[in-house]
């Protein structure tokens, strides 16, 4: 059923559409009060009627509620609409995505990315200790949040656990169904790990990092650390090379700390990476004093969190698999955008 502004969906009144990708829609909605909004990810009729999509629609639901973190998206309701719709409901937020930063800027100051990758290792490390690895992560899914709180005026997020994976139990079972186990990849190829380009079913939380590091140098550099004319030449550089340096990048010179951690984190062996998020918290916050200073958080890593989440968007995080443009909105090579409105 189609959705049109003014429609009542899941309780909220329906304002404008924020975005549509190849599963579904984000609309912006306001509660019938007045109150506040909220972002409301429908998934389409023609994906319903696939039982996978349904499954991975109804466990992103339980990714979003099992993380709890500030620096992750709200889920604040999960139903089948009265005309049999599936939909999220998210806390709308305030802001742009990193992504749409990067095009206006191309590249940001070391003491700006900062506290952005800091922020987004925090939301990380919450996800795994959830079970949780996003497998998605890109400039797209870090949304930059607008605060009340003149100290901190900014905060990021990470956002859309669609193609999320749940790590196995002590056990060895998994809690969710095989849905990717005959995908040959997920996420967008310009920041994925190798190993999720040869098979996204046998990554682990260290593929998160190794986007982490992509990200950080894409918004330091101003390029990514594999470009070429194709998707296909991107990824037969990450396969075969190391990255190169910020250094060899940019040809500017890079604090040694600021390049030891981005070489260990592009790492083509997951084995060679952090262990941990934490792990690249610490020495993250080890290369930027200054920038983690403007933080009114503590600089101490949180641990043993719980059930729950932290937030949605204006312009909202991306449904699509692996339905990425290549174009050169901001880099030869990186992964656009397309769902998104004037793109």
């Amino acid at each position: 059923m189609a959705i049109h502004p003014g429609d009542t969906l899941a309780g909220y009144q329906v304002t404008q559409l924020l975005g549509r990708g190849g599963m579904g829609e984000v609309w912006a909605a306001r509660a019938p009060d007045g109150t506040h909004e909220v972002a409301i990810k429908v998934l389409l009729a023609k994906a319903a009627m696939k039982p996978d999509l349904v499954a991975r629609f109804e466990r992103e639901a339980m990714v979003c509620a099992s993380i709890d973190s500030e620096y992750v998206c709200k889920l604040l309701g999960h139903q089948r609409d009265a005309n049999g719709t599936h939909v999220l409901v998210f806390e709308k937020l305030l802001g742009e995505s990193l992504s749409d930063r990067l095009k206006r800027e191309l590249y940001l100051p070391f003491a700006e990315v900062g506290p952005i990758i800091d922020d987004t290792l925090l939301g990380l490390a919450a996800a795994h200790r959830a079970g949780v690895i996003h497998r998605d992560l890109k400039p797209g899914n870090v949304f930059l949040e607008r605060t009340a709180d003149p100290a901190r005026p900014e905060r990021a997020k990470v956002l859309d656990f669609g193609i999320s994976k749940l790590m196995r139990n002590r056990d060895g079972h998994r809690d969710e169904p095989s849905l990717t186990d005959f995908d040959a990849t997920l996420g967008s190829f310009a920041y994925m790990a190798p190993e999720q380009v040869r098979g996204a079913a046998r990554v682990d939380h260290r593929c998160d990092l190794y986007a982490v590091g992509t990200v950080a140098f894409r918004a330091l550099a101003g390029r990514l650390p594999y470009e070429g004319p194709s998707a296909g030449t991107v990824i037969a550089l990450k396969l075969d090379r190391t990255a190169p340096s910020l250094s060899e990048a940019t040809r500017d010179r890079w604090p040694a700390a600021l390049e030891r951690f981005l070489a260990r984190a592009l790492q083509r062996d997951p084995e060679q990476r952090f262990a941990t998020a934490e792990e690249a918290l610490v020495e993250w916050r080890a290369c930027l004093p200054s920038a983690v200073s403007r933080r009114s958080a503590p600089t101490t890593v949180p641990h043993g969190q719980g059930p729950s989440g932290s937030t949605l968007a204006d312009q909202p995080v991306t449904m699509t698999e692996a339905e990425d443009d290549w174009d050169s909105g901001s880099t030869q090579t990186e992964a656009g955008n397309s769902w998104r409105p004037g793109s």
